[in-house]
């Protein structure tokens, strides 16, 4: 490889972690054969907490955070440095669609989830993130945002995929292109702020922090919301397990998935 690679992005879920939603031994012990001053940055659609437990695997506590798909960056110091919501109007209009149908709703305000119970659904998330939500009505879900003026950088919806099918339409209906929407699954709609993602908000963040630019970039991802961000970077790579969407625009598919250590296995390939 010609260019010299500087700083390294990847996604969280289907990329990094393995069956067991952790850091394999293998996969922690390339990135610690990195140089100390190697800047790794993770970017997902989780929450800030959700995300600490991977960064400490892999040696990077401390680094930047690219969270809610680029709604919420935080520096170093967890401090902000981008915030991008969608209003509390169009969660109201999800609340009330809510009320016909049968699907969780969890809001994800900055670093806080909240949810009306922990049903099937919400007990997979905490499986899942290692997170626990705080447990609010839906009915009372808007006063106390507006109390603590706050909106969320994240709604996601999980149930049956008709209904969240139907809940789409209203929206877009309703509040024309104001949100962004993500299937991961059939199951799961992830709604985001307009105009969001992965490379946008890399890009700002590795330009003001390290003065660096996507040419000085090696990421790796596996799912739609990764496809600008391995396009984008100099150098971007699809594990195995890859949609084909996202194998297409990466300049390297690897030939092993999440479950059988890629991250680590190109780690050690293109950057030892």
């Amino acid at each position: 490889m010609e260019r010299k690679l500087k700083l390294l992005c990847s996604d969280i879920d289907g990329t990094i972690l393995n069956t067991d939603r952790d850091i394999a031994p293998e996969t922690a012990l390339a990135f610690a054969k990195l140089p100390k001053d190697f800047p790794i940055i993770l970017a997902s659609s989780r929450m800030p907490s959700a995300m600490y437990y991977v960064q400490e695997k892999i040696g990077a506590h401390g680094s930047p955070l690219i969270c809610y798909n680029g709604g919420l960056v935080l520096d170093s110091r967890g401090s902000t440095l981008h915030s991008h919501t969608v209003s509390l109007a169009f969660l109201d209009t999800v609340i009330q669609h809510q009320k016909n149908f049968d699907y969780n709703i969890s809001t994800y305000c900055t670093d806080t989830w909240r949810t009306a119970e922990e049903d099937y659904w919400t007990t997979r998330e905490i499986r899942t993130t290692r997170v626990e939500p705080v447990l609010i009505p839906l009915e009372d879900h808007i006063a106390i945002l507006e109390a603590i003026n706050e909106q969320p950088h994240k709604i996601m919806c999980m149930g049956n995929p008709e209904a969240l099918d139907d809940l789409i339409k209203v929206l877009e209906k309703e509040h024309g292109s104001e949100a962004h929407f993500y299937r991961s699954k059939d199951t799961y709609l992830e709604i985001s702020a307009k105009n969001i993602d992965k490379s946008t908000a890399l890009e700002q963040l590795i330009r003001d922090t390290y003065n660096l630019e996507m040419e000085d970039v090696i990421a790796f991802g596996d799912n739609y919301n990764d496809i600008t961000m391995i396009k984008n970077v100099g150098f971007g790579i699809a594990v195995a397990n890859a949609t084909q969407e996202v194998k297409e625009v990466a300049d390297y598919v690897s030939d092993f998935s999440n479950k059988e250590n890629a991250v680590a296995l190109a780690i050690e390939k293109f950057l030892h």
